[in-house]
């Protein structure tokens, strides 16, 4: 052999030996054992319920109640482990079959940042009342606004949405403080305040909001800090980061009937039935054999021919037969399924010295009544710069212009407020035709004398009320970092309002249509400016067991209102609208009027937070708040506020406690103020008279309100209690709180000598109270490989109470305002069921009529205070309802396995009161009126069904009942609780998405509001969760209606779609 063939026969052996080894090893590495381990923590406490899983396949198990486990695995698979509240490690097999494993504990929960007034802390330096809500849960309701969004979400946040497109949701947190001043929250978006509507900022924009709710979080805003403080932190880009997303949701809005209507031929039975047992229809079965049938067909209504014909079908074929006559649709008619859509793009992207963020977007929003609109354009730009490492700047612009077209119907000649068609739809004879036989509307449909009631189809093209608003909000900062220690920032922030608004009324519109045939018309135009500087000194060191921050702050802002307002009767012409208000008859507008007000608050305010051992934290401010609208003497106070926290779970003496992860007990107190006046109401501003002196008109100028010099601030003092915990690995975390404040030197106007030329005042006096509880709990109740299944619950109660008003202890009855009860409450007569034809019954009676009160077996019975003296008198009243909730519950459940995602919402106020009449229709004066829930006779009170709910059915119930009493019995249970999303979204795997180029998919559907369930209230078809909640009183305080009547609840269909580059 050569020592060619020899070296090349060692080489082959060689290489078939390596091949050899290779494949050894690697069915070696192939080959699968039994590995064995246990996770503990870092105190050697076992973690039960552990995810492990190998990664890069779907293979796992879960630690057992001993933290064991046992898994098959390959000598070169890699676990993964994980646990909530822990950091997921990965460990490498590499042949072992025994592993210990130890989870860190993540402390990323604790060690966020949470905004709060004028700076930021760790979650866990939390010492005041304070709720996060994040991006996620705002996004997880596609709605209008992010106040929307919150519902639910915050505990003590009472939110009461609006269903008309545009409309922004009314929010108080913790009760209301005051009786004449605002009690809405104030809102800081990035550091300065908004000025404007939460309509005005785009949801997909907002990173976070904090709601600082205890005068120890809020005291820092002195003045503006009374009512709460919602803070708001818009996105920005992150750093090493390119990014492009797109998110679009879609929906189709229908109303959800609450109830079933009854049809034509039911609610006729009703009044037939009234005029029977009224004796005012004595035959009853079969008119047509009458001499007087119009007559008495006209009983059932006033009508013109259309509704005759149609009542005629109930006695066709010479028999009584209520079905064969035909309903007419007005709700259906009236209404529509609406359209949403909400667009946005956004760009962003960082370096080590500059970031930004932009976002466009729009929003609209098709109402479900065929006149409404809303639009919405949103800009956003937020960019910040670094060319050096000791300074910054950055600037946050928001630019929003909106369109809402009200829906303006004019009832009997008036605007009577929100939902007006649906209104005008529930007003409608059921039998009654929009148009006659030669397709002309009828004006009055069933020509109702009892109740007149417009065609609504004339004013859907004869009426328009259209605002559009520009709002600009624009902030600039800059940072200087002295020291690691030492820093400033100046804030400068601008904000630009303006609302134009035109409301017009056509020719043939039901307001002028009877007299000249005009048309008219009326256009507003509002422009509000603030300005706002602060210059802001931080300081934040730490040595040894102590740390230490201070912060130093200056501010100025001032505020601006120019108004104008113009109307005009008598236009020539419907094309003009509101453009051109001189074009009527008289060459001239009607009246006009401008305005302008103008205020500046300064302020001053020092705050130092300290801990111990990062175990005692203490937080103490002081704010010293100027403004102008206050009497001089009076413009300036302080607003202090203390709080301490103690985080317990670190002590020596809880160590033992191994499935306590934190507890941290908090207090805190503070002071807040109120100056919610008018602009010169101190000062004594003057108006325009017109005076006669014999024959010649004289202009002059009176005084327009009476001034005090002595008027200052609404005062409120709150002390808080509160507890953060968190148990089994932060697998239960939460808090729970207990609140007390009290308002004092509330505004109010006081009774004065009418000598004076003024018979008010308005002072300072009364005090208001406010107590309550709040309790929020999060769970995560099952973690398994990838299921995951996560609760979130808070339930808040607070009750509220007049302390004393102006007259001291006394009652202002006019108002709805008595003294150890809230504001507006229902105070009326007792009503215990109905008088029954018994000996008893009508002995009473006639003890009632002898008094001049018409009673009858029937009709609603009601109950003296004290010893009868069968009248019905003042003492005898008592507080019957509460408009307001006595508790407020959010309850979410989240499950998520692999990349799908299921939520449900659940939201509920229980134990507040409507003003209603539940009577389910339908007579007014005798005549027919309106819809009626379905509801069958026997639910009427009648001489064989004594046991029903309702009275009796009388054409005369007017002079056989007290109306006064009759009220009483329209109290009832407005509880709800409310299915208020069901959300299924999947997030698509990167290796589908990275052919595309796409970093991120997310698609989802959703339904809003699919489901209520309530009391009486709900029941009658009516959402409770409505801000058109209007009380009116008459000067004794008696409730003379309330207009809740007239809303609905909309359920959406929703898909949307976000997409990242």
């Amino acid at each position: 052999m050569t020592h060619a063939k020899r070296k090349a026969a060692s080489v082959l052996q060689a290489v078939f030996l390596t091949m050899t080894l290779l494949l050894v090893v690697s069915l070696a590495q192939a080959q699968e054992r039994t590995t064995r381990g246990t996770v503990v923590d870092e105190k050697g406490e076992p973690i039960i319920g552990a995810s492990i899983l190998i990664k890069g396949s779907t293979t796992g198990t879960i630690s057992d109640l001993s933290g064991s486990f046992t898994l098959q695995a390959k000598t070169n698979d890699v676990l993964e482990i994980s646990y909530v509240g822990f950091q997921t490690q990965s460990i490498a097999v590499q042949g072992q079959t025994q592993l210990r494993i130890v989870l860190i504990e993540d402390t990323k929960a604790l060690s966020e940042l949470v905004v709060i007034g004028y700076g930021t802390v760790k979650k866990s330096d939390v010492t005041g009342a304070i709720t996060s809500i994040s991006e996620k849960a705002i996004r997880e309701r596609p709605v209008q606004n992010a106040i929307s969004a919150m519902q639910g979400k915050a505990a003590g946040v009472d939110i009461l949405t609006n269903v008309r497109p545009g409309e922004i949701s009314s929010v108080v947190i913790r009760g209301t403080r005051s009786i004449n001043a605002a009690n809405t929250p104030l809102y800081v978006v990035d550091g300065v305040i908004l000025m404007g509507s939460m309509n005005d900022i785009n949801p997909n924009d907002i990173a976070s909001i904090e709601v600082l709710k205890d005068a120890s979080s809020t005291a820092i805003y002195g003045s503006r800090g009374a009512n709460g403080v919602i803070l708001i932190t818009t996105k920005s880009a992150k750093k090493g980061k390119v990014s492009v997303e797109y998110s679009n949701t879609t929906s189709v809005d229908v109303i959800n009937s609450l109830t079933k209507w009854a049809s034509a031929g039911e609610m006729l039975d009703r009044v037939r039935t009234a005029y029977i047992n009224g004796g005012e229809y004595l035959l009853g079965t079969t008119p047509l054999t009458e001499p007087n049938l119009e007559a008495d067909i006209n009983k059932f209504g006033h009508s013109d021919a259309a509704t005759i014909a149609a009542l005629n079908k109930a006695w066709e074929g010479g028999s009584y037969n209520p079905s064969a006559i035909p309903t007419t649709d007005w709700i259906g008619m009236l209404t529509q399924n609406g359209v949403t859509q909400n667009h946005q793009l956004s760009f962003s992207s960082a370096n080590e010295n500059s970031k930004i963020y932009t976002s466009i977007g729009y929003y609209s929003a098709e109402g479900n009544q065929t006149n409404q609109q809303y639009d919405r354009y949103t800009i956003r730009m937020n960019g910040e710069t670094s060319p050096v490492k000791w300074f910054n700047l950055g600037t946050n612009v928001n630019i929003a212009m909106s369109e809402q077209e009200y829906g303006n119907i004019v009832l009997s000649g008036t605007v009577t407020g929100p939902r007006d068609l649906y209104s005008v739809a529930l007003s409608q004879y059921l039998m009654a035709q929009p148009y006659d036989t030669q397709g002309e509307l009828i004006v009055y449909p069933g020509n109702n004398n009892a109740a007149p009631v417009w065609n609504p189809f004339i004013n859907l093209e004869h009426t328009s009320d259209l605002t559009r608003v520009l709002n600009v909000q624009a902030n600039m900062f800059a940072n200087i970092q002295f020291t690691p220690w030492l820093s400033y920032r100046m804030n400068l922030g601008t904000g630009y309002r303006t609302s134009r608004s035109g409301s017009w009324s056509g020719s043939e519109s039901t307001s002028n249509r009877m007299v000249a045939k005009t048309a008219s018309a009326s256009y507003s135009n509002s422009e509000n400016m603030q300005y706002l500087i602060e210059n802001i000194l931080n300081f934040n060191q730490s040595f040894d067991v102590h740390s230490i921050s201070a912060t130093l702050m200056q501010a100025a802002q001032h505020y601006q209102s120019e108004s104008l307002n113009i109307s005009a009767s008598k236009i020539l012409y419907d094309t003009s609208k509101w453009f051109n208000l001189a074009a009527n008859l008289n060459g001239k507008p009607d009246s006009y009027g401008s305005g302008f007000t103008e205020n500046n608050l300064t302020s001053y305010m020092g705050r130092i937070n300290y801990a111990l051992l990062d175990r005692y934290l203490l937080s103490a401010s002081m704010r010293y708040d100027g403004a102008s609208v206050l009497a001089p003497g009076h413009k300036w106070d302080m607003f202090p506020s203390l709080a301490l926290a103690w985080k317990m779970q670190d002590e020596p003496f809880l160590q033992n406690f191994k499935k306590l992860d934190e507890l941290k007990v908090r207090f805190g107190y503070g002071v807040t103020g109120n100056a919610a006046v008018g602009a010169y109401t101190t000062s004594g501003p003057l108006a325009q008279y017109n005076y006669v002196f014999g024959t010649t008109p004289a202009i002059g100028m009176i005084p327009y309100n009476m001034p005090n010099p002595n008027l200052g601030w609404e005062k409120t003092t709150q002390t808080n209690i509160g507890i953060d915990f968190g148990f089994f690995k932060r697998r239960v975390t939460g808090t729970l709180e207990l609140y007390k404040s009290n308002t004092t030197d509330l505004l109010l106007d006081r009774s004065i000598p009418g000598i004076i030329g003024f018979v008010t005042i308005l002072d300072n006096i009364g005090e208001m109270q406010n107590q309550g509880i709040e309790f929020n709990i999060s769970t995560v109740n099952i973690q398994r490989d990838k299921f995951r299944w996560t609760t979130d619950l808070n339930i808040s109660h607070n009750q509220e109470k007049i302390i004393s008003l102006a007259n001291g202890k006394e009652d202002m009855k006019g108002s709805g305002w008595y003294i150890g009860h809230p504001i507006n409450v229902f105070r009326y007569f007792e009503v215990d069921g109905l008088w029954q034809n018994t000996a008893d019954d009508l002995a009473e009676i006639a003890k009632w009529k002898a008094n001049g009160y018409n009673f009858a077996p029937g009709q609603y019975k009601p109950v003296e205070q004290g010893e009868p003296n069968y009248k019905l008198e003042d003492s005898d009243k008592v507080i019957v309802g509460n408009p307001r909730p006595k508790a407020v519950i959010g309850f979410t459940n989240t499950f998520n396995y692999n990349d799908f995602e299921l939520s449900v919402f659940l939201y509920g106020r229980l134990g507040q009161k409507y003003y209603y009449n539940l009577i389910p229709g339908g007579y007014a004066g005798g005549d027919y009126i309106g819809y009626g829930r379905k509801a069958d006779l026997n639910e009427f009170w009648s001489e064989t069904n004594t046991s029903a709910q309702y009275p009796q059915l009388n054409s005369k119930t007017a002079t056989l009942s007290n109306a006064d009493v009759n009220r009483s019995a329209n109290i009832h249970d407005g509880s709800f609780i409310a299915v208020r999303n069901i959300s299924l979204g999947y997030n698509i795997p990167a290796k589908w998405l990275k052919p595309l180029t796409l970093s991120s998919c997310n698609i989802f559907t959703q339904v809003l509001n699919p489901f209520m369930f309530g009391g009486d209230v709900v029941k009658a078809g009516i959402n409770p969760d409505d801000t058109n909640n209007l009380l009116n009183y008459n000067s004794v305080g008696d409730l003379q209606g309330a207009t809740n009547n007239n809303t609905y609840l909309t359920t959406s269909f929703v898909f949307g779609i976000r997409v990242g580059l």
